[in-house]
């Protein structure tokens, strides 16, 4: 394998997940590789989404945790 390229396999999808998955990347400007990379980040993100909502904060603890989504915010370019 050449320096820099990635290990790559094949996934079987339907023609219609593929096209919106192509439709996508299209959009962003990126390759079907950090489409996917992208759509697997979001969902664990929201799955930690689910698990905070269902803990009980207190004061202290909601302030920083509202603290840290600003910032991962701020970075992001949001």
């Amino acid at each position: 394998m050449l320096s820099g390229m990635r290990e790559s396999t094949t996934i079987r999808v339907s023609s219609g997940a593929r096209n919106d998955l192509r439709a996508l990347a299209s959009q962003d400007g990126v390759t079907l590789d950090e489409a996917i990379t992208r759509l697997v980040r979001a969902e664990r993100q929201r799955r930690i989404g689910l698990s905070l909502a269902a803990v009980n904060l207190d004061g202290d603890e909601r302030s920083w945790l509202e603290l840290s989504v600003q910032a991962v915010h701020d970075d992001a370019g949001g």
